[in-house]
């Protein structure tokens, strides 16, 4: 077994130099405060920049939760944002579409950060290392490093996504239940399984199982194995971009998730990211690798949850040998090549991104947020008391593997792990025949002979 994760060269995390990083304070920009009692910004936008119509795109689920935040800086400028929310299913069909035709339909868009490679891999988002040397900015090191490396792809080529979400998975598990059964917290996926077979085997009948997991075909499925798999040694590629599917590891681990599928509430193919969060707030699981900050913060609200303060965080297990690591999903802020209203565009992005509305998305909005100071802040620790564990897990985590063409990498893989959940095929086919189809798609686009 590998001694640790193997992360191809360009999926390595990354921490990019001094200049490279975005402060929230520029020429015409009033200095904002994190503190709690002050929520609205003096912010005023440079006259030159004023009168202008930004278009922003991003999610549906996304676009009520930031929405009293654009109120606010428009009524303190005579600027308008237009939001154009998506379905998340049909925003990177969107902007795949609106971005490589350069059609400037859009002056912001919010991203997924496994789309980064495709969208600023092939320059279609604007480099904003460039616009803010144009326009005085400085630099800002406030940014957690990890998270904002996200938007320097190829690494070293310049910024071009600021990141506003700071979603990371973590492993999560019932603090209560493990002291209750005399269980220890589990550092390995064998000792996973090994807890959930007990708590299964326990409490099932109860209603209480010993994990939640995903088995909706696609990204749920798909993001529920991967750091298993990455916990077994091994990632979806090597340094070569040969897919790694069929190897011993990725068969152990396919076995595990299997396994563990079995120990999971009745249903499993057909739970997605809600109903995992949901199994976990409701008291139905006592584990799961696949938990995110939008989770915990229901998971600590006392209107929604029934296990609050009674459930704890930490990195993703991994086997013996093999160091462990949490992974990405944050979302980002660019300005498509092709915007007509760049500097006004950027004016927004460095105002939304500011230690105080990150702090106030936090705190009312339950957005996690992407700054060090703001994840440290006393009264947030105090009302959210996981953040410190979040932010651990955000230092040490790997984003998916970096390339333009992981989302159909994700859907193939996505599809057979799904299968194999239901019982439509066997694991090992799963994994031979998911390498087969991410293989010819890797020939198909030349990056494989």
């Amino acid at each position: 077994m590998n001694s640790e994760v193997f992360v191809p060269a360009n999926t390595t995390r990354t921490r990019i130099d001094r200049r490279n990083l975005i402060k929230g304070a520029a020429a015409g920009i009033a200095a904002t405060s994190i503190g709690l009692a002050s929520k609205r910004s003096t912010f005023a936008a440079p006259a030159y920049l004023q009168s202008t119509n930004l278009v922003f795109t991003l999610t549906d689920g996304d676009a009520p939760k930031i929405q009293p935040l654009v109120d606010d800086y428009m009524a303190a400028n005579n600027v308008t944002i237009e939001m154009q929310p998506n379905p998340f299913a049909n925003l990177l069909e969107k902007l795949t579409l609106n971005l490589t035709q350069a059609t400037g339909a859009f002056d912001i868009v919010s991203m997924d950060d496994p789309w980064m490679p495709q969208f600023a891999g092939g320059e279609f988002l604007m480099n904003l290392q460039e616009l803010m040397d144009t326009m005085g900015l400085e630099p800002d090191e406030d940014f957690i490093p990890e998270l904002l490396a996200l938007g320097d792809f190829p690494p070293g080529s310049g910024l071009r996504g600021i990141p506003w979400v700071g979603n990371v998975q973590v492993f999560a598990w019932r603090t209560d239940v493990l002291e209750d059964m005399g269980l220890t917290l589990p550092k390995t996926w064998d000792e996973v399984l090994t807890a959930a077979q007990t708590i299964t085997d326990a409490k099932g009948a109860e209603g209480l199982y010993g994990i939640g997991l995903r088995g909706q075909a696609g990204n749920p499925a798909a993001t529920s194995f991967l750091p298993v798999l990455r916990g077994y040694g091994v990632d979806l590629f090597n340094a070569e971009w040969e897919p790694q599917l069929e190897t011993p590891e990725a068969l152990a681990a396919m076995t595990t998730q299997l396994a563990l599928a079995k120990l999971a509430p009745p249903g499993v193919e057909n739970v997605g990211h809600a109903e995992n969060g949901i199994n976990m707030y409701e008291g139905i699981i006592a584990q799961s690798g696949d938990i995110w900050p939008d989770q915990l913060l229901q998971i600590y609200d006392p209107e929604l949850s029934k296990v609050v303060g009674m459930v704890d965080i930490g990195g993703e297990p991994a086997q013996e040998g093999v160091s462990p690591a949490n992974m990405t999903g944050n979302w980002l802020l660019g300005i498509p090549e092709g915007s007509q209203n760049a500097e006004a565009a950027l004016e927004f992005i460095t105002w939304f991104t500011a230690p105080e509305q990150q702090l106030r998305l936090l705190l009312d909005q339950n957005i996690p947020a992407t700054r060090l100071s703001v994840m440290e802040n006393p009264e947030a620790v105090e009302k959210l008391p996981f953040l410190p564990g979040l932010l651990a897990a955000g230092r040490n985590a790997l984003p998916r593997p970096r390339t333009p063409l992981y989302n159909a990498v994700e859907a193939i893989y996505g599809r057979y792990v799904a299968e194999a959940i239901a019982g439509q095929t066997s694991g090992e086919d799963a994994l031979v025949n998911a390498n087969k189809e991410i293989r010819e798609l890797m020939v198909r686009e030349g990056v494989l002979q």
